[in-house]
């Protein structure tokens, strides 16, 4: 009887154990270098910005806003109800081809808490227990102690996907999801999401986190500026230049992020330095000239320790070609209506 039990549970067993190993891998990383990514956190319970903003320490409350592009202001006492997804912004650094969060998300063990608890339920699956683990060097994981310190390594990439710059977003698969449906829901493709995770549409496990890259906007930050690459996905925007300047994305406006002056305290500085463009007659960051054929817009080009960055971009949206199809009907109606005239003037003699 317990040998049948055995065999019933075997393949239950063998479900687990495929999760814990496909995971445990990571992202692939192979870009030696540091970037921003986010991961899908989903709520248990009913919880707010604040409790989840102080969960994975992110520094700035307004950094998880523009993650999930909520109001400015959006208050941190915010409810966010159970089994909402939430973007959490976090630092990706990779090593040894592979991505892991870099800005100390550190948890404080709890009375009655163990590691599959903690990575199962308190950080939904984004990470296992035997990472944990390992990240931590604890030998045994089932010996933790209460107010234990531990930082969680959340998966991340900072890889180029086709020659292209993205975010990379740590999705939790959804029961009964197929590589399709999730490649459809964040606009990518298929093939693309079986490549950068080494997988094929068998091997897609429910609770298991997967590698999703987001098309991010274009944008005029140079590789010389402290904040390169800027990278924002649409529908998010986020903050630079010690918080002096504010980025959105969004694919309407052509897929160019759009920067301006956030009006915030800087982080850094006693105030925010000028973005004012030269040669611009007082455009300031993200101004533009009325519409016409000779189009000017101050653009973000990027940060140092002292200056901000602008640069004056002419859009010539004018043609000097031939005629349009419009003014030749114009011009073909007047002909039309001189003939017009001139047949009908001996009616009136």
């Amino acid at each position: 009887m317990g040998f049948a039990k055995l065999f019933f549970l075997l393949p239950v067993l063998l479900s687990v154990l495929t999760l814990e190993n496909s995971a445990a891998q990571g992202f692939n990383c192979s870009s030696p270098k540091t970037c921003r990514a986010l991961v899908g956190y989903i709520t248990v319970n009913n919880t707010n910005i604040s409790a989840i903003q102080s969960l994975f320490n992110v520094k700035r409350l307004r950094s998880l806003l523009g993650a999930n592009n909520l109001p400015l202001s959006t208050r941190g006492n915010h409810t966010i109800p159970a089994e909402q997804v939430i973007r959490v912004p976090i630092n990706c650094v990779c090593y040894n081809n592979t991505g892991t969060s870099n800005d100390g998300t550190i948890y404080t063990v709890q009375p009655d808490d163990g590691l599959y608890h903690i990575a199962a339920e308190v950080f939904s699956r984004l990470v296992l227990y035997p990472q944990i683990a390992a990240f931590n060097g604890i030998p045994n994981p089932n010996v933790i102690a209460i107010g234990q310190k531990l930082k969680i390594p959340l998966p991340c990439s900072c890889d180029d996907v086709d020659g292209e710059k993205v975010v990379h977003y740590a999705h939790v698969v959804q029961s009964e999801s197929t590589l399709g449906e999730i490649a459809q829901e964040f606009g990518t493709n298929e093939e693309t999401l079986a490549r950068i995770n080494g997988i094929a549409e068998k091997d897609l496990i429910a609770g298991q986190p997967i590698d999703v890259p987001l098309r991010a906007c274009n944008s005029s930050v140079g590789d010389d500026s402290l904040d390169y690459p800027l990278l924002a996905a649409n529908g998010t925007y986020v903050f630079t230049a010690n918080g002096c300047v504010r980025c959105t994305c969004d694919a309407a406006n052509n897929w160019t992020l759009h920067c301006e002056a956030s009006r915030n305290k800087p982080s850094k500085w006693d105030a925010c330095p000028s973005m004012q463009c030269e040669g611009s007659a007082g455009l300031s960051l993200g101004d533009s000239t009325p519409l016409g054929c000779n189009r000017s817009t101050c653009f973000y080009t990027g940060f140092n320790n002292a200056t901000i960055f602008t640069q004056l971009v002419q859009d010539s949206s004018c043609s000097t070609s031939s005629p349009s199809n419009d003014v030749s009907r114009i011009s073909l109606n007047w002909d039309f209506l001189f003939l017009l005239v001139l047949l009908c003037f001996p009616l009136f003699q």
